[in-house]
């Protein structure tokens, strides 16, 4: 009863309230598209990435690493949050150990990592943070 009566009198409250329903409205679009951006980002690093050796230490260990897709989604997940994604980009960048179990030749053993991961952790940091700060915007407009 309290509530009603709480609603009907509170302007704030109402449109806060509104607020809250209306993004609940777009959040099914967003996590399709943040879900479509891991996706493609996890198979691109799985294969661009995956040979990268794991030591227990650095930033690609067991548990952080993209040899499979849930690890790399993991990982992915691990980066989209802010936490130490830059590490985890140097970690894999050219001249690193590969991995003993994948195939390179007598005398690569450090040819593993690539360039490459400069743009494409930036370019997938840029894109989550674009994609939460537009639904963050249209909730509050």
């Amino acid at each position: 009863m309290r509530l009603v009566k709480l609603l009907s009198r509170g302007e704030g409250i109402r449109t806060l309230l509104w607020t809250f329903i209306k993004s609940f409205q777009a959040l099914p679009y967003v996590a399709l598209l943040i879900a479509m951006l891991f996706f493609i980002y996890a198979v691109i690093g799985m294969q661009v990435f995956g040979k990268v050796a794991m030591v227990d230490g650095t930033h690609i260990n067991r548990n952080n690493n993209f040899q499979t897709f849930p690890q790399a989604v993991l990982l992915l997940f691990r980066c989209a949050t802010g936490e130490a994604w830059q590490e985890i980009m140097l970690a894999c960048i050219s001249g690193k150990l590969c991995d003993p179990e994948s195939d390179y030749n007598p005398g690569e053993e450090y040819t593993c990592g690539s360039g490459f991961a400069i743009i494409y952790f930036i370019t997938f940091y840029m894109l989550c943070a674009f994609l939460v700060h537009t639904h963050l915007k249209q909730c509050l407009s």
